[in-house]
């Protein structure tokens, strides 16, 4: 089974530098063509049979995964869920990160492995079959991705996480914690790529994991953000991109020659 953890596209509050945790900040018109790149890209990866896909219930998360859903052209539903939410960084919520403030009423690591390990075990893990060859598609956010991907290492037994050299070179390296590999760096659209084989259903024991890719960002290859404040500012939806201007004109029939 193919597994993909993908971080949202770029926010307004990200380009701001702001703690965006539980804020429910919208994409810029930049991460909207960074989703639609990444949505692109995939469609052509995943197959056509179908998939399972969850993200976060904030729409940064959940706008990056549906676009992937429509790019495929799939009556597919988008499985939203509080659990996948970013780390709440509490009286830092909508200040600028570069100040180093003291913050109060942070979520602990804690809190956030709890609702990670309720995730991996009501909704990944019985999904974890010798049967199941459906790919799992996971959305959310660069701190909340980086515990689950360890959680899920910890999950399984000891040498059974393994990366490729393929995966390994040209990327940020992991940091190995107790021989479990821990992502630091997560780009926007960027994701992690790995295959999962469990031999016994809904056990983590029988599990091993090869990651294919780290932080790929291969489909954002000669994507420019437009000057002039344009790409980092708030997503229209009602203004068209640069690829509904270039894309070829569908001819009406009454126009078609006879």
């Amino acid at each position: 089974m193919r597994l993909y953890l993908i971080r949202h596209g770029e926010t307004v509050d990200n380009v701001a530098q702001l703690y965006s945790g539980s804020r429910d900040c919208v994409l810029s018109s930049h991460g909207v063509s960074q989703c639609r790149r990444l949505a692109s890209y995939l469609a052509e990866r995943l197959p056509a049979s179908g998939i399972h896909i969850f993200s976060s219930d904030l729409q940064r998360a959940a706008k990056t995964a549906q676009s992937i859903c429509d790019a495929r052209g799939k009556d597919e539903v988008v499985l939203q869920l509080p659990e996948l939410r970013e780390q709440h960084f509490g009286s830092g919520e909508g200040t600028k990160y570069t100040l180093a403030q003291p913050l109060e009423g942070v979520e602990t690591q804690e809190d956030m492995r709890t609702r990670v390990d309720r995730f991996l075990k009501d909704q990944l893990l019985p999904l974890l079959t010798p049967q199941n060859d459906i790919p799992v598609v996971i959305v959310a956010h660069g701190i909340l991705l980086s515990v689950l991907f360890r959680r899920l290492g910890e999950h399984l037994p000891r040498g059974a996480v393994a990366v490729t050299k393929e995966a390994e070179g040209g990327h940020p390296p992991f940091a190995y914690i107790n021989d479990v590999p821990a992502l630091v760096v997560w780009s926007n659209t960027g994701y992690i790529e790995a295959e999962v084989t469990p031999t016994a259903a809904a056990d983590w024991s029988s599990v091993k994991l090869q990651i294919e890719r780290i932080n790929s960002v291969d489909h954002l290859t000669g994507l420019h953000k437009t000057r002039g404040g344009i790409g980092s500012a708030a997503f229209d939806e009602k203004q068209k991109t640069m690829d509904s201007f270039l894309a070829p004109k569908k001819t009406d029939v009454s126009d078609a020659p006879q």
